[in-house]
């Protein structure tokens, strides 16, 4: 017999031991298969998380700009803008402009206890009072 023409045995497993090598791989797949869904699964739990203090935050934005939207279109804002931003005023009433005075210099006399020198100097030879005086009633 040449080592061609030899036939191979087959190889006679029992059928518990193949009943028991399918049963093992079968567990072998399905917990790799089920630990691949429970990490998707929290992955998904944790990117539901996320989207959703998301989609609070933007919902708050955008109830706070619908409430600017409403302001803005009010009468009250139109009022606001004319008389802060373009110093405009309604008819019969009068624009006061007040003038800043510049106060002592560096806060020394503060220090020291001074409280006279804390007194701003005149404005133009005019003390404050009659600054307010000559802006009220003009001569």
């Amino acid at each position: 017999m040449t080592p061609s023409t030899r036939k191979r045995k087959p190889i006679k497993l029992p059928l518990v031991k193949m009943v028991v090598i399918f049963a093992v791989s079968m567990v072998v797949l399905l917990t790799v298969d089920f630990g691949q869904r429970a990490a998707r699964g929290y992955q998904v739990r944790r990117a539901e998380e996320k989207l959703t203090t998301q989609v609070e935050a933007l919902t708050k934005a955008h109830d706070a700009l619908l409430a600017r939207l409403d302001y803005v279109q009010s009468d009250a804002y139109i009022e606001e803008v004319a008389r802060n931003e373009l110093k405009w005023s309604k008819p019969g009433e009068t624009v006061v402009i007040i003038l800043a005075t510049p106060l002592a210099s560096d806060g020394v006399a503060a220090a020291t206890g001074n409280l006279t020198a804390l007194r701003p100097p005149a404005v133009q030879g005019q003390t404050p009072l009659e600054a307010w005086l000559s802006t009220f009633f003009p001569k």
